[in-house]
């Protein structure tokens, strides 16, 4: 028997004063304890090699500075707790609040710390085997499940017209990505990225998996009255990020089929999950995308444009 998540919170030493679990991520409690405020999270369909492997990525990158999330080590020096069948990790807060409101100014600024992110673990040698990111088998999978139904149909339709090439992507130089880079995860204060948290589900893959994954998510919580900006705010990541590391002419010409992907596992995550007409509508806006010229003309910035 699983004991009361105040018991799985001793193991770190500290008393906590008050508990509260997350609505919306019921997977997390906020901690209140020793003055300080932390995170507990249950890590499902983890494992322990995985937990180590967050331990020793998450303090390779403190070492050079970035402010990230990493595991509280136990009076065990483990950086996880197992009980019965569930696997716990520890936190303490970090500063500054999650990305909500988009500006020019706070895009560039995450494409910025994107970049960086992505410099410093390009160098990072994984201690166990790190999953690899297929994203085109994810969706295809998705598609074959609702074939049966018109969100399926239109689906496919989409994925015919997209200038997606799998084995340019496979050919692109792999690295540790973090593979959850959302707006959520991504700490603002002042204006400007302060740290980046949920380093659980690490991956290997390009890149720009981790650039589009970003832009679908950011992409799909624009609200109705303000799709127009939808350009303006990918050309503020993408200029972000190239002040401080350039993508080459392929990663460029794959990023339209790659954000297009994502937003395809969104509109299939939420038909599955009954939002139906949610779904539907992120269809609609992913056609809409993808006939605009200047969608796919947005990541084609010559490097003088960018100085």
């Amino acid at each position: 028997m699983i004991e009361p998540l105040e018991d799985i919170v001793r193991h770190w030493g500290v008393e906590p004063t008050s508990m509260k679990t997350l609505p919306l991520h019921p997977n997390v409690t906020k901690v209140k304890g020793e003055g300080k405020t932390f995170y507990l999270k249950r890590r499902e369909y983890s494992s322990f090699e995985n937990r180590m492997e967050e331990l020793y990525l998450t303090s390779y990158l403190i070492s050079y500075g970035l402010n990230v999330e990493s595991p509280i080590l136990t009076s065990s020096q483990l950086p996880y707790v197992k009980e019965g069948e569930q696997i716990y990790s520890f936190y303490e807060a970090l500063e500054g609040t999650p990305l909500k409101k988009f500006s020019i100014e706070s895009l560039t600024d995450a494409g910025k710390y994107l970049a960086t992110l992505h410099l410093i673990l390009k160098e990072y040698q994984s201690h166990n085997e790190v999953k690899g990111w297929e994203i085109e088998r994810h969706v295809r999978e998705w598609m074959n499940e609702l074939d049966s139904e018109s969100i399926g149909r239109r689906g496919q339709g989409i994925l015919s017209k997209m200038k997606w090439r799998g084995t340019i992507y496979e050919d692109l130089p792999h690295q540790i990505v973090h593979s959850d880079y959302n707006p959520g995860n991504i700490l603002m204060q002042g204006g400007k990225v302060s740290g980046i948290i949920d380093f659980e589900r690490i991956r290997s893959a390009p890149r720009i998996a981790d650039i589009g994954y970003f832009l679908a998510g950011m992409l799909k919580g624009i609200p109705a009255e303000k799709k127009d900006h939808s350009i303006e705010w990918i050309m503020a990541f993408m200029k972000g990020y190239e002040s401080h590391d350039f993508l080459t002419s392929g990663e460029k010409r794959m990023l339209p089929s790659i954000v297009t992907l994502f937003l395809l596992q969104y509109a299939f995550f939420y038909f599955q999950q009954g939002y139906s007409e949610v779904g539907s509508s992120c269809l609609d806006f992913i056609e809409e995308l993808i006939e605009s010229a200047h969608f796919q003309g947005v990541f084609q910035y010559e490097k003088e444009k960018l100085e």
